[in-house]
């Protein structure tokens, strides 16, 4: 005879006593067997959809780059910009492509039409660091004024910059002959200083003495 067991509440032939399972420790309302969230854990899916349609936006912003519609590509990244409000790194790249944007759609500067402009315009250029352009336009100005000395000094200075020596020594050359004062000049310009060890270069600014 199998034995018998007490029940709680309906007694019946073998039925066992069924322990109660703890009270959670939630408390009211929580619910089990789910692993419980920390604020960093927490997934915000309007936020990550938000997020999501701007980086959308930036990405079809480059492409606009890409092709060279540049209008239309600052219209998008100046939006991303504001849509990326929380997410610095985001806006801080839209902020940057809408700056270049802006850049190509200035207009050009137009070219100096006098001797004058395009030399001053030639200087700027050469402290830019733009040397093949400063040439350009110190050709240019020598054009409009042959012989100027200060401007075969100044293109003498960029070349020796690219460090072109022999058109270097060629244009200080002139310049010394129209001017000497530029020989002393020249041998403390750092801008000659790829250049300064040349004998070329020296021969123009220690001359040998005539019949040595």
């Amino acid at each position: 005879m199998m034995p018998r067991f007490a029940t709680t509440g309906q007694e019946g032939a073998g039925s066992m006593t069924m322990k109660k399972k703890p009270a959670s420790k939630l408390g009211p309302g929580k619910k089990t067997g789910r692993l419980l969230e920390t604020p960093q854990m927490r997934r915000r899916p309007e936020h990550s959809a938000a997020y999501e349609a701007t980086l959308k936006d930036y990405t079809a912003a480059l492409e606009l780059v890409h092709r060279g519609d540049y209008a239309a590509a600052l219209e998008r990244f100046r939006s991303v910009e504001k849509a990326a409000a929380e997410e610095p790194e985001l806006a801080e790249r839209a902020r940057t492509y809408a700056a270049l944007c802006t850049r190509r759609l200035a207009p050009s500067a137009p070219r100096p039409e006098t001797a004058e402009g395009c030399y001053h315009l030639g200087v700027v250029r050469t402290n830019e660091g733009k040397l093949d352009e400063a040439v350009s336009l110190f050709d240019a100005a020598l054009r409009l004024e042959p012989g100027s000395s200060r401007v075969l000094y100044a293109r003498a200075s960029a070349r020796a910059l690219q460090g072109a020596t022999a058109a270097a020594v060629a244009d200080l050359r002139q310049a010394v002959a129209a001017d000497p004062r530029l020989r002393y000049q020249a041998a403390n310009d750092p801008d000659f200083e790829k250049i300064r060890d040349e004998a070329a270069f020296i021969d123009v600014i220690e001359p040998t003495p005539t019949g040595a």
